[in-house]
């Protein structure tokens, strides 16, 4: 309440800001599918395809395509532009013969990287997530168990930890399997790992993620919302309780942080010692962009999720692909 009160109404100028943007991203995506999905209207005919399903394959190719003249165009705007067409989503329809794909697109940078763990004595990341799962309300036991046997199942040795599960756990189980010995490919993987249960899944999917990289990415603290508070703790400052952190994603102006210096000059945070920050783990641009598609043609339908990460030059590149549920 004392909040909302403090701060400025949205303008007429802001309000026909962020309506342009959404605009503009309607725009760049429906540009992109004429030539996509034109494309897409000839293969379909030279090939003579007829089967649902093989529609919604050519459906989900053309979308990659879409995808990624979207976004490229998307990074090119300014930081402004960029942040008020992040925060003002909406999903975009794109008819196509036999079908239709309605397709979201939305900021995927904020989430902990599981693959950023390593096996290595004190890895910084592996404190990070047992932070982060505290963080989340899971006593510090269970933690360090959880990621304990995740360090297991990535490491390539057969040796436990001391609250893990290597191989000699998973073969006795009624299905008997290996530890994979490499890194995830996707979250799903998690449910083959020991203490990665349903309920712990429901609590940890939305701030957790697998990406190529073996590296954590910066956070755009731009889209942080009250529920990303246990990524600011983990990944920003130890110091930081849950209040602390709900606290700072709440005094974000109605305009932005537009810069770290602005988040950086934080009451709260100015509050912890530098030397006890993560300062380079924020940003106000993406790192990764999520476009979630459904695909429908007659009785099939399909959902597909392209994950794309920014470069320093500001392009694009899909990294991940994954269908169904997750």
């Amino acid at each position: 309440g004392g909040l909302s009160a403090m701060t400025p109404s949205r303008t007429p100028n802001d309000r026909g800001a962020a309506l342009l943007s959404i605009l503009m991203i309607v725009a760049v995506m429906s540009v992109a599918a004429l030539t996509a999905v034109d494309a897409l209207g000839r293969s379909l005919s030279l090939a003579q395809v007829s089967s649902q399903r093989s529609q919604t394959m050519w459906a989900a190719h053309s979308t990659e395509s879409i995808g990624a003249v979207a976004i490229a165009r998307l990074l090119k705007l300014d930081d402004d532009a960029l942040r008020l067409a992040m925060k003002n989503q909406q999903d975009i329809t794109l008819p196509f013969e036999r079908g239709v794909i309605q397709a979201r697109l939305s900021d995927d940078s904020n989430c902990f990287n599981l693959n950023a763990i390593s096996a290595e004595p004190g890895d910084v990341a592996t404190v990070r997530l047992r932070a982060l799962l505290e963080a989340q309300g899971m006593f510090p036991s269970d933690a360090r168990a959880l990621a304990d046997s995740l360090t297991d199942w990535i490491d390539r040795d057969t040796e436990p930890r001391a609250y893990g599960a290597e191989d000699s756990y998973y073969g006795t189980l009624k299905i008997p399997y290996r530890a994979a010995n490499t890194h995830l490919e996707n979250l799903s993987e998690l449910r083959a790992i020991k203490g990665f249960t349903p309920e712990v899944m429901d609590a940890i999917r939305s701030l957790v993620c697998v990406r190529p990289s073996r590296s954590q990415s910066a956070l755009n603290i731009e889209t942080l919302t009250e529920a990303d508070a246990p990524l600011l703790m983990a990944l920003y400052s130890s110091e930081l309780g849950h209040e602390d952190a709900l606290s700072v994603i709440r005094a974000r102006p109605l305009s932005g942080w537009q810069s770290r210096d602005a988040f950086l000059a934080n009451s709260r945070i100015q509050s912890i010692a530098a030397e006890a920050r993560n300062d380079t783990i924020i940003g106000v641009r993406p790192t990764h962009l999520r476009l979630t598609a459904r695909i429908t043609s007659g009785s099939t339908q399909e959902t597909l999720h392209l994950v794309y990460a920014s470069d320093t030059t500001g392009k694009a590149g899909l990294i991940q692909r994954t269908t169904g549920d997750f």
